[in-house]
């Protein structure tokens, strides 16, 4: 396997950097397509929705029986309300701002928090998520071919 990709798998499975600065490393590194690195970044970064939400099942007992301050903030927040029309817009708003810690690994903790539906709230950060990586994409190709031109 080629070192770009091995790196490229590795920046888009790590919280709060996921696609968010795999793309622009790897549009400027590997010399792949750019759809391609769009592709294979948003593919990754969307493999940790129902990894956080299967390890999150399972650390969530584990803590609340554990720890007071586990029990008293899981009870806190499950009973938090969010609008049924506007909570899976929002999510996918929040999850698409192309900013560290507004990605897919928080806006699933977000929705397992909020006992959001997990089909929905997972298709929601997907829009989000890829909406970001497009974003990211178009900028880091404007800022590489903008460098080009002083370089």
């Amino acid at each position: 396997m080629d070192n770009s990709l091995i790196i490229i798998f590795l920046f888009s499975m790590v919280p709060a950097v996921e696609s968010r600065y795999s793309i622009p490393v790897a549009l400027a590194t590997s010399g792949m397509h750019p759809v391609l690195v769009y592709l294979i970044c948003t593919g990754l970064n969307l493999l940790v929705i129902p990894i956080v939400f299967v390890g999150l099942d399972s650390l969530a007992p584990f803590l609340v029986k554990r720890y007071e301050w586990a029990r008293s903030f899981f009870s806190w927040a499950l009973k938090r309300n969010y609008d049924k029309n506007l909570g899976y817009l929002g999510l996918a708003l929040f999850v698409a701002v192309p900013l560290p810690a507004t990605g897919a690994y928080t806006g699933t903790v977000i929705a397992y928090l909020l006992g959001m539906d997990r089909k929905k709230a997972s298709l929601a950060i997907a829009l989000g998520a890829s909406s970001a990586a497009l974003l990211t994409t178009l900028v880091s190709l404007g800022i590489l071919s903008l460098s080009g031109l002083f370089l």
